[in-house]
């Protein structure tokens, strides 16, 4: 109940025009610099996390569950509330194959409000963008596993980016899913993309999907991965 209360105070509060610094200590800018964060951490993180589910955190932490603070992509748009905490969507069985029931469920979603992606990518775009977080939360696992659990963050570093509401990245996250009532936002640069359709576009959407696989932008998500899927 502390969770949902928490995240409808971060709708209200984004709607409302409220300034994201409130209550964001001025130490931690300094501690997220000092520990090798890059300084749009909130922009590196947003994206990592964006369309994460209960499912997903479980790679980091088998314990995860509903009951998080990371913030999503509501998966139903039309719904008041854009940023909610990674929900629990399990992936059916019908094929043998995680990649043909990962499809599945794609499909299956095309043309329904609760797809988390909106009414502007087409059915290859859709494909697309899971396979691409698939891919990026794969490297990210990499880094946690071979460098965040080697010298894991301080309890300082972890409240300060644990405080989505404070640091950017609920903003972040809010801005992701505002942008798919309107296009296909695949980064957050704010830089029109096209239509994937041939060669030529998928090699745009190629340069762009790999925007975020630099070892700063896994480094910042990673460190976040553990912070928040420490406590369960």
């Amino acid at each position: 109940m502390y969770v949902i209360s928490v995240f409808l105070c971060l709708a209200l509060a984004i709607q409302g025009g409220l300034t994201w610094q409130i209550g964001y200590p001025d130490y931690c800018d300094a501690i997220v610099g000092l520990e090798g964060l890059s300084i749009n951490f909130n922009e590196t993180i947003a994206h990592a996390v964006h369309s994460m589910t209960v499912e997903s955190l479980k790679r980091f932490n088998i314990k995860a569950n509903e009951n998080n603070r990371v913030p999503t992509v509501n998966r139903n748009l039309k719904d008041p509330f854009k940023v909610v905490p990674a929900p629990a969507v399990e992936l059916g069985d019908d094929f043998a194959t995680t990649p043909m029931n990962a499809l599945d469920s794609i499909l299956s979603m095309i043309g329904n409000a609760r797809d988390g992606l909106g009414p502007n990518w087409s059915p290859i775009e859709r494909v697309a963008h899971t396979f691409h977080m698939e891919d990026l939360w794969a490297k990210i696992l990499l880094v946690y596993k071979t460098q965040v659990m080697v010298a894991p963050p301080n309890n300082e570093l972890c409240h300060c980016l644990t405080d989505v509401a404070s640091n950017g990245i609920a903003k972040a996250v809010h801005w992701i899913a505002d942008h798919y009532e309107r296009g296909t936002p695949i980064t957050l640069l704010n830089k029109p993309i096209p239509k994937l359709v041939d060669d030529y576009s998928w090699g745009i959407w190629k340069q762009r999907l790999l925007h975020y696989y630099t070892p700063t932008a896994l480094y910042d998500a990673a460190v976040y991965m553990y912070c928040a899927t420490k406590d369960f």
